[in-house]
């Protein structure tokens, strides 16, 4: 993108030759273009740092699933949820088609749904019943059915669904992270929920100058380059989704009465270990 995010309406003619296709993939039919110049780095790759960006999401998620490979299988699909959209968001970044768009933003949807359901179950017993689980998977294919066919030819329908939904389970898991972090009384656990919160809101606040100040952010004094901001964004959304489905892990076994404790891998990834573990 070459002067600011928005929603697409017509071709990206921003090459000396309007004519020509902008790059490997052609012309973007997504709903959204970023910040990021288009194929400025790679004829192949339509934005090169947002999708090198995205493989933190598949770091992180591989690393969790490796390192929690005892846990619940709820926690599993979730750090699998977090790289299976890495791989969405590269296949997106990567191409700017509408297809692959919704590799990206489907599996964003079911991974906070996935969080959702470790968030609010988190007790030695079932509190909802079955209809609980159901009813968020409704919720989830509801929303890829709207987002679906609403398609490339209605790019704020599509954009505005998919916002809203998965900025509502967003709230609903906020809501009962907060009555988590109330009750904590171990304050380096405390310590590692407010650094989480600190580094995902950052992140959000990185998409949001992306998104609304690109023409600020592509004309910076002193010929300063474009700072990739949606590319931090990447990067600090791998991190605090890693931590919050790490401290729910966390949470989930000290309520299972494990006694659970945080270990540093590599001295860098914290993990969860329990003295036992259950399967769900």
């Amino acid at each position: 993108m070459t002067t600011s995010s928005q929603f697409i309406t017509y071709p990206n003619t921003t090459l000396a030759n309007p004519l020509a296709a902008p790059g490997y993939w052609g012309f973007p039919t997504s709903s959204v273009d970023w910040c990021e110049d288009n194929y400025a780095v790679s004829f192949y790759v339509a934005e090169f740092f947002n999708s090198l960006s995205s493989i933190s999401m598949i770091v992180v998620g591989l690393a969790g699933i490796y390192l929690h490979s005892s846990f619940e299988k709820r926690f599993l699909l979730t750090f699998g949820s977090i790289a299976i959209v890495g791989l969405g968001s590269i296949a997106f970044h990567g191409t700017l088609l509408f297809p692959l768009q919704m590799l990206d933003e489907v599996p964003m949807v079911y991974s906070i749904l996935s969080l959702a359901y470790c968030c609010i179950e988190d007790r030695s017993y079932r509190r909802y019943g079955t209809w609980f689980p159901v009813s968020i998977a409704l919720y989830g294919i509801l929303t890829t059915l709207v987002m679906m066919f609403a398609g490339p030819d209605n790019h704020l329908l599509e954009f505005v669904v998919f916002q809203s939904s998965f900025a509502f389970m967003v709230l609903v898991v906020m809501s009962h992270i907060v009555k988590i972090y109330s009750g904590l009384d171990d304050w380096a656990i405390r310590r590692m929920w407010i650094a989480t919160a600190v580094t995902a809101l950052t992140s959000y606040l990185f998409w949001n100058i992306d998104f609304r100040m690109c023409d600020v952010v592509q004309n910076l004094p002193m010929g300063l380059w474009n700072p990739q901001l949606h590319a931090v964004w990447h990067v600090g959304a791998s991190l605090s989704s890693y931590l919050v489905t790490l401290l729910l892990c966390y949470n989930r076994a000290d309520n299972l009465g494990h006694k659970p404790l945080i270990e540093w891998k590599w001295r860098m990834l914290p993990y969860v270990v329990v003295k036992h573990s259950k399967s769900n």
